[in-house]
């Protein structure tokens, strides 16, 4: 361990020889200053692109003992808070191209991501990238050991799966990814498939829409952070009040702060569904693009034969309408 704490504090050295910092002291930096208490150090801080889908952002990292905070720079000693994210309810993860449209370069890139955000960091050089997955990791791992408590309830909700909704309380821990309780899910509902086959969404009182899980994120420090964000105003920032127990450990909160965790198929799955479909209903093996788009009477392709299940009311081929659509929208290809 000592080898690695000096690798990193010779690595922090090196970073900022870079020129990476901000021309002064970040210590003396107004926004530094206001997150600075007696349990919490100012540790590194950088310039990073941040690409979500296909927006890019200039930011401006701080990294602290227990808490990341983002912000842009406004000049070289000011910088407007974006967003800050306890260490403990964050993750990392290399999936770039799950995240960001367009090409990355994985030498200088990962994932960084905290409750209701992933997006990719960009660095100046693979060093600076390096630098601080180094830091981040190791941080968000000493912070998960110091988390309490360890292991909460977790209520996941089955949908689109069968023929009626199930529901299950999961024990998890500060260290299940989503597809660890994906897994966990269909073990305890008796359901087969794999976390390839489902998503674990989330329905949060914070975004305006649900919004579905890559797998390597985690539910606990999702769920967390709402329980966090309904503590009394002067323990909500601590990284682990002792308070957390009873209520807070249940549904009982205000709807603003609560959050679901929905057990759904995969888009992958329900083309699956739709494509053995397909199979069955035509007399040869068509393209399911092609099958998407023939609609019935008045469109002859190669002849075939109408199923049976076409006309059928509130059904789109084949399916029921709930089994296609998610949040009671078409998918954007047949849109």
């Amino acid at each position: 361990r000592q080898s690695a704490d000096l690798l990193s504090f010779i690595a922090f050295i090196s970073f900022r020889r870079e020129g990476c910092f901000s021309p002064i002291s970040p210590e003396a930096c107004p926004l530094v200053q206001s997150f600075m208490c007696h349990n919490r150090t100012f540790i590194l801080d950088g310039h990073v692109q941040l690409k979500t889908g296909l927006q890019t952002q200039e930011r401006h990292l701080f990294l602290f003992t227990d808490l990341l905070v983002v912000a842009k720079s406004k000049s070289h000693s000011h910088f407007k808070l974006k967003c800050q994210a306890r260490l403990c309810e964050m993750w990392t993860a290399f999936c770039t191209e799950e995240v960001c449209e367009g090409s990355t370069d994985p030498e200088r890139s990962f994932v960084l991501g905290w409750p209701t955000t992933n997006c990719v960091a960009n660095f100046r050089s693979a060093e600076q990238k390096e630098t601080w997955l180094s830091f981040l990791q190791s941080r968000i791992r000493e912070e998960k050991e110091k988390d309490y408590p360890k292991s909460i309830p977790l209520k996941i909700i089955a949908k689109d799966v069968g023929t009626c909704a199930y529901s299950k309380t999961l024990s998890v821990t500060n260290v299940d990814t989503a597809n660890d309780v994906i897994l966990m899910a269909l073990q305890q509902l008796g359901i087969n498939g794999s976390e390839k086959d489902y998503k674990l969404w989330v329905i949060s009182g914070r975004e305006d829409a649900p919004y579905p899980l890559i797998g390597h994120e985690y539910p606990f420090g999702i769920k967390m952070s709402h329980i966090r964000d309904a503590m009394p105003h002067g323990s909500k920032h601590c990284a682990c009040p002792r308070q957390l127990q009873g209520s807070f450990l249940t549904e009982q909160l205000p709807q603003e702060l609560q959050c679901q965790f929905v057990l759904k198929p995969s888009r992958l799955a329900v083309c699956q569904q739709l494509n053995d479909l397909s199979q069955k209903s035509f007399k040869r093996k068509r393209s399911i693009i092609n099958w998407a788009f023939w609609r019935g009477p008045g469109t002859h392709l190669d002849n075939a034969p109408l199923s049976s299940t076409s006309a059928a009311p509130g059904k789109l081929f084949g399916l029921l309408l709930t089994a296609i659509c998610e949040d009671d929208n078409l998918p954007k290809p047949l849109l």
